[in-house]
């Protein structure tokens, strides 16, 4: 029994170190900002392209209102 514990106590330590990195990537990961303006510099949104877009991505929910 008591080897059987030993055991189970070593995988739930290996669970908590992988856990420990899994969380510690994502919040060094969150500091990370991905900067757009150099690749959008000068372009110009309408509202109607973004309309345009909404149906598209929503189209389901559009066809709805039909």
């Amino acid at each position: 029994m008591s080897e059987y514990v030993l055991i189970r106590i070593e995988a739930l330590q290996q669970e908590l170190e992988t856990l420990k990195k899994v969380v510690n990537h994502q919040l060094q990961g969150s500091k990370q900002k991905t900067q757009l303006k150099g690749l959008w510099k000068g372009v110009e949104i309408t509202e109607e392209e973004i309309a345009a877009a909404q149906k598209v991505v929503f189209r389901q929910a559009y066809q709805w209102e039909e």
